[in-house]
């Protein structure tokens, strides 16, 4: 299915790519708004401009310890040449890794070389020979919970970072980009004192509705089917590309909300502690700064999301607004 154009959101990245890295970038949205999709197009766009592209994908991956991060960044040389050339065909991006060989990437696990000087050393190569460095990692939260000498120690999260200062914001060295649907994990960086002034976000989120209509319209929706698809769902990408892969839109809209109606039951159940909540967002209270531990759980069950850059919380989708009023007998 051919890409769905984000012109405004393209031109922003474009842009922050072909300028000197002085910040992390952190790119953020409610789950499933398109954020790597996006990021990915972005990339193969520019490939004419000397992008080399270090991405980590962190989904999927199984990481409990600061040795399975290593063999994440690192891999060994001539490992995998022919998965990543087939990778790069298939997304049009060039696939990099760190490469080291066999007794390098020992070393590199048992700590004695250290893992930051040789990725900053690899980076200072490609500047050399005409790159522009970009280090790209999908959803990176995964990664709070791993200290770098195991207990209590440093947390590597915060390592991490202090890396990416120093490759951004003093050596302008390589872009940095984050991109996470955790919301708390960029509130509880956004509001890290140690990050401030070294850090810039930005939002990718859901078609709005007139474009989400005219996506559907371009791909052969009629205009009543349109208009009822997305009164159901918005623009949630992967939504209209289920409803548009299907025979019977409106089918595939209403068994997905019956879906998510279900979900919601399961989760919120008639608590009142949840009930309160949601009853507060649809009289349109204003919900940012609470700290009810009941806001927390929804937003981490993703009924509902937080923005904490632009200072909003509101349902994860109009689904899950509509199945909330019919919680509530308001519909």
């Amino acid at each position: 299915m051919k890409f769905w154009d984000r012109e405004k959101e393209k031109k922003w990245l474009k842009h922050y790519l072909l300028t000197e890295p002085n910040a992390i970038l952190f790119v953020y949205g409610p789950k499933s708004s398109g954020k790597t999709t996006l990021l990915m197009k972005v990339v193969e766009e520019l490939s004419q401009k000397d992008l080399k592209v270090y991405w980590y994908d962190l989904r999927g991956k199984v990481i409990s310890g600061y040795e399975d991060v290593l063999r994440v960044f690192f891999r060994e040389k001539g490992w995998g040449k022919r998965v990543l050339d087939g990778i790069s065909k298939v997304l049009k991006i060039d696939m990099n890794f760190f490469e080291l060989d066999g007794r390098e990437l020992l070393k590199v696990v048992n700590k004695e070389l250290d893992a930051f000087e040789i990725m900053e050393g690899r980076l200072s190569e490609d500047k050399s020979d005409g790159k522009r460095p970009v280090i790209v990692f999908d959803e990176l939260q995964k990664l709070k919970d791993i200290y770098l000498n195991g207990g209590s120690q440093r947390p590597l999260i915060k390592e991490l970072f202090n890396f990416f200062v120093r490759l951004t914001k003093v050596l302008h060295l390589s872009h940095v980009i984050v991109m996470t649907s955790d919301t708390f994990f960029i509130e509880q960086v956004y509001f890290d004192s140690t990050l401030e002034n070294t850090s810039r976000y930005y939002l990718v989120d859901y078609f709005d509705d007139d474009t989400a209509k005219d996506i559907l319209i371009s791909e052969g929706l009629t205009e009543s089917e349109a208009e009822k698809v997305v009164e159901i769902s918005g623009g949630v990408p992967w939504i209209l590309r289920e409803v548009i892969k299907s025979e019977e839109p409106s089918e595939v809209v209403n068994d997905l909300y019956k879906q998510t109606r279900s979900k919601m039951i399961e989760l919120v159940g008639f608590d009142e502690k949840y009930m309160s909540i949601l009853k507060a967002l649809i009289d349109g209270k204003d919900l940012y700064g609470v700290k009810d531990e009941a806001v927390k759980e929804l937003v981490e069950r993703e009924i509902l999301f937080m923005d904490p850059v632009e200072g909003e919380i509101r349902f994860q989708t109009k689904m899950h607004e509509r199945a909330a009023k019919e919680l509530l007998g308001v519909v």
